[in-house]
């Protein structure tokens, strides 16, 4: 099929909207999981604001006959590590090469940066794939929870609080110990529109979460399994919506924890890597960018 890569407009919301819900809706049915947007409207607010972010490289595939939209790539240039995503195809037009074509294009804008990275959804091995031969590593196997901790309140030596800006450079420190590299702008973003969670105890910032009842854009950390365990159970009485996060699944005493408290598994996901690259050794939650 014969495409343009051009930039998005603030016009293809609606349209990228509907492939997003669309495509993501046809991947989820086939492999028997819930849908991850409600309905297009919905998608295509998500897929407004990433069109409109000014540190977001934002682009669309429109066919050259009639130069219908026929998906759509977003790379974060926020932090020093890109993030690729959401990337989809309309379910009219896949395996036609245009996510390859899109893919190609995001990376050649994120080269010479220090890493890239991109959360997929595990069962679908098509992007997968695709992803693996244009150069991703898969690094770590997580599951969406979602639920509310049915346990007592935290110790009360734990203070649990929505982060506030004065909070900001003892969470980029705990980033950076615990990943090697800081996310600061995404953090200060997550600040200004929604409402993050910090765990302090010994007047020293022990966890956050960027945005508890949304995985999609909910990364955090915490120094131990115990911090972040406060953090939860602090949050979930701060949040009125059901908390929502993805958890690496080889923090097996975690996850029981989380099982034990009521939360549920909703889907399984793959996070990806090209360059920089360092273990994590303590807990942390990606969002579905990395």
């Amino acid at each position: 099929m014969d495409i343009t890569i051009r930039p998005a407009m603030d016009a293809d919301a609606d349209e990228c909207g509907r492939i997003c819900y669309e495509g993501f809706r046809a991947v989820n049915e086939r492999h028997g999981f819930p849908a991850i947007f409600p309905s297009a409207e919905i998608a295509a607010r998500r897929v407004a604001g990433f069109i409109r972010h000014p540190a977001v490289f934002a682009i669309v595939a429109a066919s050259h006959g009639d130069g219908r939209i026929v998906g759509f790539n977003f790379l974060s240039e926020r932090d020093p590590i890109r993030a690729i995503g959401p990337i989809v195809i309309d379910p009219a037009v896949q395996e036609r090469g245009i996510g390859r074509r899109l893919m190609e294009a995001a990376l050649d804008r994120a080269h010479g940066a220090r890493g890239v990275r991109l959360l997929q959804e595990a069962y679908n091995v098509q992007s997968l794939s695709l992803y693996a031969v244009l150069g991703f590593e898969a690094r770590e196997l997580f599951v969406v929870m979602a639920g509310a901790p049915t346990s007592t309140p935290p110790p009360p030596d734990w203070q649990i609080r929505p982060l506030t800006e004065a909070d900001m450079q003892e969470c980029a420190s705990l980033h950076g110990r615990i990943h090697g590299y800081p996310r600061t702008n995404e953090l200060r973003d997550a600040l200004a529109t929604g409402t993050p969670i910090v765990a302090i105890r010994g007047e020293r910032v022990r966890a956050y979460m960027a945005s508890p009842a949304n995985w999609l854009a909910n990364h955090g950390v915490g120094e131990t399994e115990e911090d972040v365990r406060a953090l939860l159970l602090g949050a979930t009485r701060i949040i009125k919506d059901p908390l929502s996060f993805l958890l690496p699944i080889r923090r097996a005493a975690l996850f029981r924890w989380c099982l034990a408290q009521g939360l549920r598994t909703i889907r399984p996901m793959m996070l990806m890597t090209i360059g920089e690259y360092r273990d994590p050794r303590e807990v942390y939650f990606p969002s579905v960018l990395y």
